[in-house]
């Protein structure tokens, strides 16, 4: 399993301003940089759709920290969506 693909993640506007503020806190980890960028446009441009490579949304879903709701809840979403993505992956293993 490689770290290729995205991954997208729907957060309301609160929850990405937790992601956003959590990440502050958050311990540096590769990519760290990239992923506030990430967040800070998305609410920039008022999305809520986020976009982010794998290995990013991994790294990020493990170094999140949820310190209230909004934050735990915006963790389940990115790793339900990284779950997902590694069954995909794994079907499309067994699929070949």
């Amino acid at each position: 399993m490689g770290n290729e693909g995205e991954l997208r993640v729907r957060w309301t506007r609160a929850e990405l301003v937790a992601v956003r503020e959590a990440i502050e806190i958050t311990p540096l980890f590769d990519g760290r940089r990239e992923v506030r960028t990430t967040i800070r446009e998305a609410l920039r441009a008022n999305r809520r759709l986020v976009v982010l490579d794998r290995g990013q949304a991994e790294r990020l879903a493990a170094h999140l920290v949820p310190v209230d709701m909004q934050t735990a809840v915006a963790k389940v979403k990115l790793l339900r969506a990284v779950r997902d993505l590694r069954r995909a992956d794994e079907h499309d293993v067994q699929a070949a």
